[in-house]
This record gives C-alpha cells, sequence and structure tokens, in this order.
C-alpha cells in the first residue's frame, strides 16, 4: 500500500478538523476492536499502543471538541 500514501494524505488533509477527529477516533475503535478479536481467538495483539486506548477519554466528541480550540 506504500503507492497509496500520498492519496491517502491528499484526502486526510481536504477533511475538516471535525472530521478528522472523527476519523481518528473511528480507527482507535477499529484497532481496539481488532486487538479485542485477536486476543479472544489467541492470537498476539497489535503492537501498536492501541492498548492504552480508553474509549472514555477518546470519544469522537472530545476529540471534536480539541479540534475546535
Amino acid at each position: 500500500m506504500p503507492d497509496k500514501n500520498p492519496e491517502i494524505l491528499k484526502i486526510y488533509r481536504l477533511l475538516t478538523p471535525k472530521h478528522r477527529a472523527e476519523l481518528h477516533a473511528w480507527i482507535h475503535l477499529a484497532y481496539a476492536a481488532e486487538n479485542s478479536v485477536r486476543k479472544s481467538l489467541g492470537f498476539e495483539a497489535l503492537a501498536d499502543g492501541v492498548s492504552s486506548f480508553n474509549s472514555r477519554d477518546c470519544s469522537c466528541e472530545k476529540f471534536v471538541q480539541r479540534s475546535e480550540k
């Protein structure tokens, strides 16, 4: 996927701060869900620091509030 990175970054830069925050929250949720499934199936969790993710502290609304400041 390295050849798609410039296109992804271009699209990301076109997003408003509110939508960037929402996208960020959804990405964290997806990683947390994937790690949960991996653990339940007995596989190793992804080693990217998502284990420190706290859904109460990283809701979409909080990201939006932070990005609007």
